[in-house]
């Protein structure tokens, strides 16, 4: 075999086992070299061997000592450069000078930090390097380290160099699992990883034991009798097995490494990812219906890159796929809070229902903080505000290009599928047992603790910090417990007031000395460079995100889930022909909302507007009727002795007189759980259908009596957003 050749000079580095040494003298029998310690050696031709270039500034191999370069070469090239990093380190602490040698001097060596001839103890060398690692690190210049380095650990490393060399400043962990599977022949672990690849998930996961026999198996099918030693065997196929997964849906998630819409990628603009998850309230509620206290959860939706919180609901015990829908709703809304004085105004649909008008803006005016000031309406926040909390806090809303979410059943629903698709959004999903894949947000559940943690009924973070007695203390101990919409209202007021006026530290400028960003500043500030943004903006926008059902009118209604809707709107429709909706039948499509299920909607074919079509017995019940509470109560009517078989006009009877016993208190505790989550999931609905309500009784006033052009001066340069942000046509716009 013929080794490279390489060619060596007077004051060029070779790689000892002790760091680099520089060549003083070259003979024909070979070369004087002096270490970094100042000892000068002596080395013949047969014993150098070419290796790795060194450092980033060499393009070719570089040469070393054959005996050391044998243990150099097992290590792989991270552990190798990780060494080199640290020899580095250690060479210009004892030196002052980087490459240890003054012959291979920087320009501005040597350092006066560093320099042992000005008389600095070792101890002071080592603090004033990690000071300057990390902040290094901190702006930018330092890449290859992923945590800070303290005192300690530079102290640490220049022990170990003086005491092994260059070798003991390799990670141990990395040199020991180098050095076990090194032993195995290559031939064995090519039979071992050719049997673990056939655990893609779609084959039932066997024990380590097994897996070695299937390797022994194949290598005596392929003619060889290979002898490896057992321990080293055993932890290579456990390294190869946990690599792939321990469990088949594990390994299915890591079969699809790589393919898009799985691999990590960092967000950069606005609305590009959009993290959304669900966490148990750690503060109990008041439940009107149980007369008692109740848990919920909360359900949020934040902007990656900016870590803004675009959405956030308080939902009921467990969220169901709507309510995700419903937060998807609420995340492509801009919302707007006012602060005047004391009074603070829950998060309002910027235009809709109870503000119209936006101010226009200047880009080069200077703000004028004696007021509030709101630029142009068609990008979602760009708003100034007067100093302090006074005046006006918008909510950003972004139409995300991608949804990251976990494998909750809620997220992987077909309904919420088919939700996302409509809208052309991504769902790249974590891994499964990957939680740290959406970390950004779950980090961001601990950080609700500080607002949580201000309420009365606050239980703890886990048990470890559960006392005996939740939710009284000295401050809370005379305040009685909110209730679910209460909680949600404090919760966007601490957002808005709180958690997006306060810096983050993990939004700073790349390149810069570290500053924490408030997370509002990062997306006004990311806004001016990506533009506006384009995000559908209609008063009957809510109906979009409801799941569609179809009936066919007759002359009683039309019959949906065993409910019959009717009203004078559909008049007209009762008799429409075949093909008029869809080319099979005569049915129409219905938006059906399964949180408030005592009305469907149509999108009217002739005037294009939304309009409510209610349930027959609807005023009969105040109960809150929602899909679920439904058909619980439908399949205990339907388990009656005597009444096998029910029309559904008989059921809707039983149905009325059910719920009706329910809401009065009569009926047995185990439906009051039902019924209380049913209960906050249909005010919930009606407090969303009420404000689309709002919003389109508005937009059909301003369509009679249209506004000003927005060329036209009105006021101080004032103009309506209804002339130009909120069409009235189905189709989608930019806001």
């Amino acid at each position: 075999m013929i080794e490279n050749r390489i060619a060596i000079a007077p004051g060029d580095i070779v790689l000892t086992d002790d760091g680099t040494a520089v060549v003083l003298r070259i003979d024909r029998a070979g070369l004087e070299m002096r270490d970094v310690r100042g000892q000068v050696s002596w080395v013949e031709w047969p014993d150098l061997k070419t290796v790795a270039p060194i450092d980033g500034s060499q393009t070719d191999e570089a040469p070393t000592l054959r005996s050391f370069a044998e243990t150099w070469n097992r290590l792989d090239e991270d552990a190798r450069a990780e060494a080199l990093f640290r020899l580095a380190v250690v060479q210009e602490v004892a030196t002052g000078y980087r490459h240890g040698h003054p012959e291979l001097r920087l320009p501005g060596e040597p350092s006066e930090l560093f320099d042992p001839a000005l008389g600095s103890s070792l101890t002071v060398r080592c603090r004033r390097m990690a000071e300057r690692l990390n902040h290094e690190m901190e702006t930018g210049r330092r890449s290859s380290m992923s945590a800070p380095v303290s005192v300690r650990t530079v102290h640490v490393w220049f022990t170990l160099w003086r005491a092994n060399g260059l070798i003991g400043l390799v990670d141990g962990r990395r040199a020991k699992r180098i050095e076990v599977f090194s032993t195995l022949p290559l031939a064995w672990r090519e039979a071992a990883r050719e049997v673990v690849a056939a655990f893609d998930g779609d084959v039932s996961t066997v024990n380590l034991r097994e897996v070695r026999r299937r390797v022994k198996v194949r290598l005596r099918d392929a003619g060889q009798d290979l002898q490896v030693p057992d321990r080293a065997a055993s932890r290579y196929v456990s390294h190869l097995m946990s690599t792939r997964g321990a469990t088949t849906r594990a390994q299915r998630s890591n079969k699809l490494r790589g393919v898009s819409g799985t691999a990590s990628f960092p967000a950069m603009v606005p609305g590009q990812v959009v993290a959304i998850d669900v966490t148990r309230s750690d503060v109990m509620v008041w439940c009107p219906v149980r007369e008692g206290a109740c848990s919920v959860e909360i359900i949020s939706a934040m902007d990656l890159a900016t870590r803004v919180i675009l959405a956030l609901r308080v939902v009921p015990m467990s969220a169901d796929a709507h309510d995700a829908s419903m937060l998807m709703y609420d995340v492509m809304r801009p919302f707007s809070q006012l602060v005047e004085g004391t009074d603070v105004s829950d998060w309002a649909w910027a235009g809709a229902p109870r503000q119209i008008e936006f101010y226009a803006d200047a880009d080069d005016a200077e703000p004028d903080c004696s007021g509030v000031e709101v630029t142009c309406p068609r990008t979602c926040r760009n708003l100034r505000v007067a100093p302090g909390l006074q005046g006006e806090h918008m909510v950003p809303g972004v139409r995300p290009a991608a949804v990251r979410a976990d494998h909750g059943s809620i997220f992987v629903s077909q309904v919420f599928r088919e939700l996302l698709a409509r809208f052309g959004i991504d769902l790249p999903l974590s891994r499964t047992r990957r939680p740290i894949d959406n970390g950004i947000l779950e980090r961001y559940h601990e950080t609700l603790q500080r607002g949580l943690q201000q309420l009365p009924g606050y239980k703890g973070r886990n048990p470890s910090q559960r006392g005996r007695v939740v939710g009284l203390d000295g401050s809370h101990r005379d305040e009685p417990l909110l209730t679910a919409p209460e909680l949600e209202q404090f919760l966007r007021r601490w957002i808005v007031l709180d958690y997006h006026r306060t810096p983050h530290t993990g939004l700073h400028l790349p390149g810069a000395e570290r500053v924490d960003l408030r997370p509002i500043d990062l997306f006004d500030a990311l806004l001016k460079v990506t533009g506006r943004l384009h995000v559908p903006q209609r008063p009957d926008l809510i109906y979009d995100f409801l799941p569609v059902r179809w009936g066919t009118v007759g002359q009683s209604g039309v019959e949906l889930s065993g409910l019959v809707y009717d009203s004078p709107v559909l008049d007209g429709l009762r008799a429409v022909p075949v093909g008029t909706f869809r080319a099979e039948d005569r049915a129409m499509p219905f938006f059906y909302d399964p949180h408030d299920v005592t009305r469907v909607w149509i999108r009217h074919p002739e005037s294009e507007r939304i309009m409510a079509v209610p349930w027959r017995k609807a005023h009969m019940t105040q109960a809150p009727m929602t899909e679920t509470l439904v058909q619980h109560v439908r399949g205990a009517v339907r388990l009656r002795q005597g009444h096998p078989r029910l029309s559904s006009t008989v059921a809707e009877d039983e149905i009325i007189a059910e719920l009706g016993s329910l809401l009065e208190g009569v009926a047995p505790k185990s439906w009051r759980k039902r019924v209380s989550a049913a209960r906050m999931r249909h005010e919930t609905a009606r407090h969303d259908h009420t404000e689309a309500e709002a919003a389109m009784t508005v937009a059909d006033m301003v369509t009679e009596h249209p506004a000003p052009s927005p060329t036209q001066p009105r006021g101080d340069d004032t103009f309506s957003i209804w002339a130009d942000s909120w069409p009235f046509e189905a189709s989608d716009r930019e806001a």
